[in-house]
């Protein structure tokens, strides 16, 4: 399995109360796989550096159902972590064992994730 990204909208009437929003043509979701989640996003490192949202993926469970969800309201943040994280790539990447490139596309898919999202008034979430 992998992590993907999605753009969605709030729906009070649709499953968990959102809406996912159809990715345009040609645009990568991918985030990362499954192992990630402990890794990379919610590794020690990443929350050294300041990381509060993405660790949040360590803490994913069946009851919670399995994915991030990160409201309008929070695009900022996190957006302004990814930043955080692509300025530090370089640590990142020693401390994890991680490539710093495809840490670096994996935020830069999120970040366009953010900005699709603000477009539409949504969210994100990964899953």
């Amino acid at each position: 399995m992998s992590l993907d990204i999605a753009v969605w909208v709030p729906d009070d009437d649709a499953h968990a109360g959102r809406v996912v929003v159809a990715d345009p043509p040609g645009t990568s979701t991918a985030v990362g796989a499954e192992s990630f989640r402990h890794q990379l996003w919610g590794s020690a490192a990443a929350r050294r550096l300041g990381a509060t949202i993405l660790p949040q993926l360590a803490d994913i469970t069946v009851e919670n159902r399995g994915n991030l969800q990160v409201p309008p309201d929070r695009l900022d943040a996190f957006e302004q972590e990814c930043a955080l994280l692509a300025e530090n790539v370089g640590h990142l990447s020693a401390a994890t064992g991680h490539d710093a490139d495809g840490i670096l596309r994996y935020l830069a898919t999120m970040r366009h994730a953010v900005t699709r999202a603000r477009a539409v008034g949504g969210g994100v979430v990964i899953w």
